[in-house]
């Protein structure tokens, strides 16, 4: 399925999902999805739950600016 890349903000964009694709997956609002990006294949996976990859990290790196607190 085709979906258009929208800009969140000067840090980030989003996507839409389908309602039948979420409602198909029984993700509800508000859960926590793991999101892995993988640059050898270009490929950006989103799942429920905790990650299974195992290149998992906790820290930023160092080229990763703190986003600035936002005042809406």
């Amino acid at each position: 399925m085709k979906r258009h890349l929208i800009k969140f903000s000067n840090y980030s964009f989003c996507i839409t999902l389908p309602k039948k694709a979420i409602d198909a997956l029984g993700w509800k609002k508000g859960e926590e999805l793991e999101v892995e990006f993988d640059a050898r294949k270009k490929r950006i996976s989103v799942v429920k739950g905790e990650s299974d990859s195992a290149t998992k990290t906790t820290k930023p790196s160092a080229d990763i600016k703190p986003i600035p607190k936002l005042r809406w």
